[in-house]
């Protein structure tokens, strides 16, 4: 049978719902998977209702792409989760009552607060999409679920519920019992594949805690890891730091210090690393196919890059994991929230792609 991907539907008060939603109904989706949305199902159908200023319902949508599933009201719950431990790090390992196809819902109850008007960050929307995340952990490992997918959430808001951790990587690493240096953060759009060295850290630090060690542990994750998901050794490029490379010490000693001595280490280990290339040619010569995958050295040197190509198209994937997970390349987008003009094109690919890997991996 097609495998079930779990897919936390995000902070509720953003687009995660709607984009959730439109994807679990998308044609190519529902050929490629069985799509399981993890949120507050009467939630999740009032948004259903609610959208359509400016844009197709997902309703419609539902009704057109499966049918005889009517609206999202229509689609069956499988499972319900008594999980409400906010301090915990597991979900609830439910059983998951069988369905033939198209999508279904694990419901995760009431989300505990009033929707904020107009939509933005706040506690109760942090604490509900964590909760959605560890649920969608606890089903694929407890291999309920192929994969996760998990829609956008809000940094502000998991810091107003009181979390630590800055995003989803960081959360699904001490979720798996890794550190944050564990696991990688790597789009894949288009020609592109681009990994980070530090993902959620403020640039002076990062630039401050660059070390030759870490690059060293990172590339070689990444030539581990994409021989895992992607069945080769990449070509892997460094970004440099410096404008033209550092420019033999003009313009900062980085490249010479602590980069090129990463690559010769690496290169040792037999990792199929070069560089430091600088960063405003390497992104072209990657995408013409000189290299399979680029690690960047912050974050903004990756996305900038990657969302100028394919943007709304680009998957975020977390490297290092024991399971599959993919995201989209967007945030929450209060803003545009409850309007029914979100785009879902990102959260399909990342659908999608999570669920060749699936396939992949269980042949």
């Amino acid at each position: 049978m097609k495998p079930i991907l779990a897919i936390s539907t995000g902070d509720p008060y953003g687009i995660g719902p709607e984009i959730c939603l439109k994807a679990a109904a998308d044609p190519a989706v529902l050929a490629a998977c069985r799509p399981l949305l993890i949120g507050d199902r009467a939630h999740l159908v009032a948004v259903a209702g609610s959208l359509g200023a400016g844009s197709e319902p997902a309703t419609t949508v539902a009704n057109r792409a499966v049918p005889g599933a009517g609206d999202p009201a229509g689609w069956p719950e499988v499972t319900r989760s008594g999980f409400d431990e906010w301090g915990s790090k597991q979900g609830d390992v439910s059983t998951i009552s069988p369905w033939a196809d198209g999508p279904a819902f694990h419901d995760m109850g009431t989300i505990g607060g009033a929707a904020p008007s107009p939509p933005g960050p706040t506690a109760d929307g942090g604490r509900a999409s964590v909760q959605y995340v560890k649920q969608a952990v606890a089903l694929v490992r407890g291999g309920s679920a192929a994969a996760i997918v998990t829609g956008p959430l809000s940094k502000t808001a998991m810091r107003l519920a009181g979390i630590r951790h800055p995003g989803h990587t960081e959360l699904l690493a001490d979720l798996c019992g890794f550190e944050p240096d564990e696991v990688a953060m790597m789009f894949v759009g288009g020609d592109l594949k681009v990994a980070l060295l530090s993902t959620h850290l403020p640039l002076r630090e990062a630039i401050a805690t660059l070390d030759s060690g870490a690059i060293v542990a990172r590339l070689r994750l990444l030539q581990s890891e994409h021989r895992r998901w992607f069945g080769a050794d990449p070509r892997i490029a460094l970004c440099a730091l410096n404008p033209h490379g550092g420019e033999g010490g003009l313009f900062g000693d980085e490249e010479a210090q602590i980069l090129a001595p990463a690559i010769e280490t690496a290169r040792a280990a037999g990792v199929d690393a070069r560089g430091p290339f600088p960063a405003d040619t390497l992104y072209v010569r990657a995408a013409k196919g000189e290299f399979d995958l680029v690690l960047a050295l912050y974050h903004d040197q990756a996305t900038i890059p990657v969302k100028a190509r394919s943007f709304g198209a680009a998957v975020n994937m977390t490297l290092g994991l024991p399971f599959i997970r993919t995201s989209v390349d967007h945030g929450t987008a209060y803003d545009i929230a409850g309007r029914g003009v979100a785009e879902h094109g990102s959260l399909v690919e990342a659908i999608l792609l999570a669920a060749r890997l699936a396939r992949s991996s269980a042949t």
